[in-house]
């Protein structure tokens, strides 16, 4: 006796007793081929039978096993199995559930009411055709000799399906004997090795492989005839998820919600060659696939598809596939690249970690940058790498020109041509760059349209082919990178402009303390000489020059462009005018302050109590305004220093001490009250 018995023989079957048994309920599976038994899970609540049956056969099973309920999950085509079912329920009280797979609802190709009709139609065209339908329906097609003739056909490798292949009069060469499922490639791959113009498919919807012959037909132009399904009584249908509704109902269980496998890949470049078994294994296995068109189709997989890459849109949908699917359900998320290298996949790993019904893992792939490294045949394990897709230009310019000047191999990856175009201007500011230097570009790697190529940075402006893009420079002499403050006055030009001292200023800077991802306001900049030199030592900073003096901002760009500081912006305002506009300081250097030092400070304190403040006094008037402000303000770390340097200079014969005025060096953490 069992509580369920399953007409089954697919996928939607073997989903139903999988459920069933893990929910403790015992049931029969009734399969037609050897293929159903050993595709249906080993359990001792799961009763397999094989063997086609009568209505009358189904009765005396009906007594022997005494169902609750009788499941028909058979094929969508099996019409006359489904008619039997019915006629074996006829005089029972048994409920029937009818379980079909959706279709997929596809527009185009040739459709037909049955198989005689496609037949009557493949007759009057012209070239071979590729039968997907199965071996029942071979006698249908092969009754006529013009259509049997170029027929090959596509079955499963038993010898039931082979005697039928004989039985219709095939040759061998006609045969093709294979286990599915087939993705779009397998199918290209045999429309081009038998010269394929006609294609026959079912309706068999997603599980069947029915979009991967759409796609196939698509991609090499043959025409593909479609025989609909046969029509269904008006009873109800279910899909496996409403089956189960239904069957808790009747039953009185509750079935245990599914797990959600889902696997992160990282698919490359773009080209399937590229990768990696594991992560094929994991395509071809999934249920379902999310990612970008691009990497879909590149995927060649019969799962349902969503072009969906953020967690945002990701997450809901997994959600209704737990509540939808029993048993396991296998997903996979697709990443352009390397999962582990510039990769929304971090993200989503995060999001997916506080889901409990998920599995996680992560499967790398070859970034693009390993393979344009491998296509100038070097090692990439020195370089700086660095990303500008999607990044505004001031959050990546000064970065890739301070790397170009001072790493011997520098990697980037870019948002298209735009970026190519911006690179090149970027490079023509730096002296001499050919004379050490070289720039590699590599487009659409892996894909049929690969190229890569020298360009000269002034040839970059002619580059507008939309595509992916991804830049290699290498400098064989590059410059080495100081540790401290090393810009003397001399680099600086000055005019009438004010100037911080070169000893005041190498200290001021070291007092600092900046981080890499400093933003730091100069307030009362002069020439800029401290935004600059802050600038160069930490290019990922946003180093923000305010001075009032528009001769003076003048001077500040034209130093900024001469010395490369492209994380230098220059704010026209006396503060504290202008700092609401900025983003808030981590790092604040105030030189001039035209007697407003504590407006000033109340400002920044105001964008962040935590801001690390350093400044000079020169006179008396200022020294009281800083010990105003250290009694202000709660603050953490205080150093106050006087300097007091002097400089030699040649005097005849000797080298004479020329003092500079004494300056006063203030620095402290401000604290959070």
């Amino acid at each position: 006796m069992s509580d369920v018995l399953i007409f089954s023989g697919t996928t939607e079957g073997r989903e139903l007793a999988e459920a069933l048994a893990d929910a403790n309920v015992e049931c029969d599976v009734c399969v037609a081929t050897e293929y159903g038994v050993q595709t249906t899970r080993k359990s001792p609540l799961i009763h397999v039978r094989l063997g086609r049956l009568d209505a009358d056969g189904m009765r005396a099973l009906y007594r022997e096993t005494r169902p609750k309920v009788v499941v028909d999950a058979t094929h969508p085509y099996a019409a006359l199995v489904s008619q039997t079912v019915r006629e074996s329920l006829a005089d029972t009280q048994i409920p029937l559930l009818r379980v079909l797979r959706p279709t997929l609802a596809r527009s185009g190709g040739a459709r037909y009411a049955s198989s005689d009709e496609c037949a009557a139609a493949l007759a009057k065209t012209e070239g071979n055709i590729l039968l997907t339908t199965g071996s029942k329906e071979l006698a249908v097609f092969c009754a006529d000799e013009s259509v049997r003739s170029r027929i090959i056909a596509r079955v499963l490798p038993s010898v039931e399906s082979l005697q039928a292949c004989v039985d219709a009069g095939l040759d061998g060469k006609q045969i093709v004997a294979m286990q599915g499922p087939f993705g779009k490639e397998a199918n290209v791959a045999l429309i081009r090795q038998y010269n394929i113009k006609h294609m026959v498919a079912k309706e068999s919807g997603a599980p069947g492989g029915e979009d991967a012959k759409w796609r196939a037909a698509e991609e090499t132009g043959v025409e593909l005839h479609v025989v609909a399904r046969p029509g269904e009584d008006a009873q109800e249908t279910y899909d496996v998820a409403g089956a189960l509704r239904r069957l808790e109902s009747e039953l009185g269980v509750t079935f245990r919600q599914g797990r959600v496998e889902v696997a992160l890949v990282g698919v490359g470049c773009g080209a399937r060659e590229l990768m990696t078994e594991e992560a094929r294994r994991a395509i071809a296995d999934a249920d379902y696939l999310f990612g970008a068109k691009r990497m879909l189709d590149a995927a060649d997989s019969d799962a349902i598809a969503y072009p969906y890459y953020l967690q945002e849109d990701i997450v809901p949908i997994l959600r209704k596939i737990r509540g939808e699917r029993p048993g396991l359900t296998r997903v996979c998320a697709l990443f352009s690249g390397d999962s582990g290298f510039y990769s929304g996949c971090e993200k989503l790993a995060a999001a997916l970690r506080e889901l409990e019904f998920v599995d996680l893992r992560v499967l790398p792939g070859v970034s693009s940058v390993s393979l344009l490294a491998a296509r100038l045949g070097i090692a990439w394990h020195d370089a700086q790498v660095l990303s500008l897709h999607g990044v505004a230009p001031d959050g990546w310019e000064a970065l890739l020109l301070d790397s170009a000047r001072r790493n011997g191999k520098t990697f980037f990856l870019t948002s298209g041509a735009a970026d190519v175009r911006r690179v090149g201007k970027l490079l023509e500011t730096v002296p001499n760059f050919q004379a050490s230097s070289r720039l590699w570009l590599g487009y659409n790697l892996s894909y049929p349209g690969e190229k890569v190529a020298e360009y000269a940075p002034e040839n970059c402006k002619q580059i507008t082919a939309p595509g992916l893009y991804v830049g290699a420079i290498l400098n064989s002499a590059p410059e080495p990178r100081a540790l401290a403050p090393d810009l003397p006055d001399a680099a600086f030009t000055r005019g009438d402009v004010p100037m911080t001292k070169e000893e005041t200023r190498k200290l001021a800077v070291c007092a600092l303390k900046l981080t890499p991802e400093s933003v730091l306001y100069d307030v009362g900049a002069g020439t800029g000489s401290v935004a600059i030199q802050c600038a160069l030592l930490a290019p990922g900073a946003r180093v923000f020059a305010i001075e009032r003096n528009p001769d003076a901002v003048a001077l500040i760009e034209e130093n900024a462009a001469r010395l490369g500081a492209r994380n230098v912006r220059t704010v026209t305002a006396l503060a504290p005018d202008g700092l609401d506009a900025l983003p808030p300081p981590t790092h604040a250097f105030i030189g001039g302050t035209q007697g407003d030092l504590i407006p000033i400070l109340d400002k920044i304190y105001a964008l962040n109590p935590k801001t690390r403040a350093v400044g000079t006094a020169a006179t008396l008037e200022s020294l009281a305004q800083w010990q105003a402000a250290l009694d202000r303000y709660p603050a953490a770390n205080v150093e106050v220093v006087q300097i007091a340097a002097s400089r030699a200079r040649k005097l005849g014969a000797y080298r004479l001490l020329q003092a500079n005025n004494p300056v006063f060096l203030f620095a402290f953490d401000m604290v959070e009250k």
